[in-house]
């Protein structure tokens, strides 16, 4: 996300993109656990769903990598494409490799 995208995006937005942006520097996938704790919504998993969501929509609108791709639930499993996608390793692997920016 841009800034001009961000203006009035609620902070939670911004603070969740910032941490999935880290993680994709750093080349690694965050589980969605460690992702709630580190973004303040261990009690508000619908609220992280619908945030993870609207990550994915603007990647998908603004042609990026699909940031939510690097999520994987607490079993392993990643979460943030459906598995039905033949390419999502492929996705992840377009993350990784993107020069992302952060919000803050």
């Amino acid at each position: 996300m841009t800034n001009q995208a961000t203006a009035g995006t609620p902070t939670c937005d911004c603070k969740l993109w910032d941490i999935l942006v880290e993680s994709a520097k750093e080349r690694t996938t965050i589980r969605y656990s460690k992702l709630a704790r580190q973004a303040g919504l261990e009690q508000c998993q619908d609220e992280l769903r619908t945030l993870l969501q609207r990550i994915r929509m603007y990647c998908t609108e603004n042609h990026l990598p699909i940031l939510s791709a690097i999520v994987m639930d607490d079993v392993g499993k990643y979460a943030g494409l459906s598995s039905s996608l033949p390419d999502a390793p492929w996705e992840r692997a377009r993350v990784f490799d993107h020069q992302w920016t952060t919000l803050h």
